[in-house]
C-alpha cells in the first residue's frame, strides 16, 4: 500500500484546543482504519512543524479523505507527500 508523510501544523485554533489534542488524534486513526488506511506513525516535533503522521493507505484519495477530515475542523494543516520505500526508489533509478 502507498505511505504518505504529513507535516502538521496547529491553527490559532489549534493551539487553543490542545488538551482535547490525544482524543482528536484516536478519531484520526479510527477514521484511517475505516477506510483501509492505517497510521504506522505519529509525532510531535519541534521546529517548523508540530506534527509527522506517517500513513498508509489504499490509494491517495483515502489519503487525502483521512487528513482532510482532521484538518475541516480548524485545528491543524496538513502538507502531505507521498513516501517511496527506499528499495523501491533505489530499483527505479537502476533502472
Amino acid at each position: 500500500m502507498p505511505i504518505f508523510a504529513a507535516l502538521g501544523t496547529l491553527t490559532e485554533q489549534g493551539l487553543k484546543n490542545l488538551e482535547a489534542l490525544p482524543e482528536r488524534h484516536k478519531r484520526a486513526v479510527e477514521h484511517a482504519e475505516e477506510r483501509g488506511g492505517k497510521v504506522l506513525a505519529s509525532y510531535a516535533l519541534i521546529g517548523q512543524y508540530d506534527f509527522l503522521v506517517i500513513l498508509e493507505a489504499p490509494d491517495v484519495q483515502t489519503a487525502v479523505y483521512v487528513l482532510t477530515k482532521e484538518a475541516e475542523h480548524g485545528n491543524v494543516r496538513y502538507e502531505t507527500m507521498q513516501a517511496i520505500p527506499m528499495a523501491n526508489f533505489s530499483e527505479l533509478v537502476q533502472k
